[in-house]
């Protein structure tokens, strides 16, 4: 437990955890632009700290400081682990590994209907495959969006480095990956609702960017969209009044809401904002 402890990332809750712990914090390094570099220019986490904006810059800074244990917990930098001074070199990663290994763990959680949760491990020269010291598994439940898994897995991910701690950080197991796990990394067309896919996969792709800077994007007549969220319907005079429209038409258009028919259900779109301020209209065709 005597450790030195450097912290590398991009978000402040297992930061947070290390305060209450009470480690000794030999350096905290904030990812430039991130949430954590905010967080502590507004002193929601008061702590001496660095911001780099590059791999060169944080190795700069690493070379500088004297540690033995360095905690990353959303740094997107792959460090030269094998170069680099003698230490035990630890990630925290927001899903139960190996399954949903990859940039995007939270959005793959929800878009595939996964459990997920946080893995405590050590860095190894590949992506997020160094054995497992703690996990913290969160069980998938249609209930959930993507902003409130962001939520749970940032306690979950706490809980991981307080267990890892616990044990000094010696691993418990390695990590083999199975022919059902995903590495999961969002693409363009992740976001993108083309009418074609199945309700369930429809709607978990808007749970799954539902925050403010992402969206999920689709067309009618050519103007863009984009809807934050989603339900069917199942009020039964609602179901009689729309059996009498073709399926992908507008029945409904209101405070920023469409009700329309597809695949025999009956589907509300909320929150949709206009690319262009163009309103949607009732008879407007989707599909």
């Amino acid at each position: 437990m005597g450790s030195r402890f450097v912290f590398v990332g991009n978000r402040r809750f297992v930061l947070q955890e290390m305060q209450r712990q009470h480690v000794d914090l030999a350096a905290v390094i904030a990812i430039r632009g991130s949430h954590l570099q905010r967080d502590l220019e507004r002193a929601d986490v008061d702590v001496a700290h660095q911001v780099v904006g590059s791999k060169a810059e944080l190795l700069s800074v690493l070379a500088e400081t004297a540690y033995d244990t360095l905690i990353s917990n959303g740094c997107p930098y792959i460090l030269p682990i094998a170069k680099m001074p003698v230490a035990r070199y630890v990630n925290i990663h927001p899903s139960c590994l190996p399954d949903l290994r990859g940039v995007d763990p939270v959005i793959g959680a929800v878009l595939h209907a996964r459990d997920s949760g946080a893995t405590c491990h050590i860095m190894d020269s590949g992506i997020d495959t160094g054995p497992i010291i703690a996990q913290v598994r969160i069980p998938y439940t249609d209930d959930l969006d993507v902003t409130s898994l962001y939520q749970l897995s940032f306690v979950a991910e706490q809980r991981a480095f307080d267990l890892a701690l616990k044990r000094d950080f010696v691993p418990l197991l390695t990590q083999t990956a199975g022919p059902n796990d995903i590495y999961f990394s969002r693409t363009a067309a992740d976001q993108i609702i083309t009418f074609e896919e199945p309700n369930d996969l429809l709607l978990r792709k808007i749970k799954a960017f539902n925050n403010r800077s992402q969206g999920c994007e689709f067309k009618i007549n050519e103007r863009l969209y984009r809807v934050y969220a989603a339900s069917r319907m199942h009020n039964p005079f609602l179901l009689e009044y729309t059996a009498a429209y073709n399926e992908g038409l507008v029945v409904f258009s209101y405070e920023n809401s469409i009700i329309f028919r597809k695949d025999g259900e009956v589907l509300r779109f909320m929150d949709i904002v206009s690319t262009d301020g163009g309103p949607v209209s009732v008879g407007d065709r989707l599909f």
